[in-house]
């Protein structure tokens, strides 16, 4: 009788053990789950912002062939433009909004005059001398 009790309580501790091995499994198979989705969301916003870009470099190349072909002779409606323009500007936005998600910053101001990276609170360009304000 006594080999069977000590059996009992081995039988016990070993479902005991069995039962924490598995909420344990189960809950790092939970936060591999978590971290999994949060790299598949970060994969889907990049992606979705290289989308953007690219229909917005598009948009920009339309719209400077339509400027191009005013220069050319071949005027082109200041509505066309001007709605396309608008069309730019809802890419952008959009843009700015998936990169604020992402925790990409934005670009840093440049002068207009070079091209140059200005420093924020700059009156003048540090390369060209181009008057900032």
């Amino acid at each position: 009788m006594r080999n069977q009790e000590k059996l009992y309580d081995l039988l016990d501790t070993l479902r005991a053990g069995v039962e924490t091995a598995g909420t344990l499994a189960l809950g790092t198979l939970g936060l591999a789950c978590q971290g999994a989705e949060r790299l598949a969301g970060g994969v889907k916003l990049r992606y979705e912002a290289a989308r953007v870009e690219g229909e917005m470099d598009e948009k920009l190349m339309e719209a400077g062939e339509m400027v191009y072909a005013t220069h050319t002779g071949s005027p082109t409606e200041s509505e066309e433009l001007l709605e396309k323009l608008r069309e730019i500007d809802a890419l952008k936005a959009q843009l700015a909004g998936l990169n604020e998600t992402l925790g990409r910053r934005p670009e840093a101001p440049a002068c207009p005059g070079c091209g140059e990276a200005v420093g924020e609170g700059d009156h003048f360009c540090r390369s060209c001398g181009e008057k900032l304000d």
